[in-house]
């Protein structure tokens, strides 16, 4: 079914009275009515292990449900080449009904964690973790999910890092 035909059927419901909606649309349905994974064309990660290391992964994120929702905050954990990797995310950010988004994290990789990365990057060993508090107009509610597997980053500067790390 398409996004747009659910959204549709969904939209018919929002005349209901605030309490009814809430039954309905539970914190845990909202939760599933979005689709958070990272985007799956082009780069959606990409990892530069030159002078001054970073990364950047691209999320993307299909609202739905019947109301926009706002992104709050959200916590990812990017566990890279076997490193872990942690940024907190504070960009609020609206998703609106029925629609796809993108976003995007971009940070600093450390330098021993970038040297050790430069080590086993062809070890495809990568996955994501993210937690994501929303905002709607019916109430706060948060979505996690655990261990994206899958994740293959394409890498930059590898072998001039490895020649620095001798």
């Amino acid at each position: 079914m398409e996004i747009s035909s659910v959204i549709e059927v969904w939209k018919i419901l929002k005349w209901l009275p605030w309490f009814i909606l809430k039954r309905i649309f539970t914190k845990e349905r909202m939760a599933d009515l979005l689709i958070v994974d990272v985007r799956p064309r082009h780069d959606y990660a990409r990892v530069d292990l030159g002078e001054v290391s970073t990364y950047e992964i691209w999320f993307q994120v299909i609202n739905m449900s019947p109301f926009d929702v706002e992104m709050d905050r959200a916590e990812i954990e990017f566990r890279c080449a076997g490193t872990m990797l942690n940024k907190s995310y504070i960009k609020k950010t609206i998703f609106d009904s029925g629609k796809v988004s993108n976003f995007r994290i971009k940070d600093d990789i450390p330098e021993g964690k970038a040297n050790s990365i430069a080590r086993h990057y062809d070890s495809n060993d990568s996955s994501i973790s993210i937690h994501i508090d929303f905002n709607c107009k019916l109430f706060s509610f948060n979505k996690q999910e655990n261990n994206l597997s899958g994740v293959i980053p394409s890498y930059i500067n590898t072998h001039a890092r490895k020649d620095n790390d001798k």
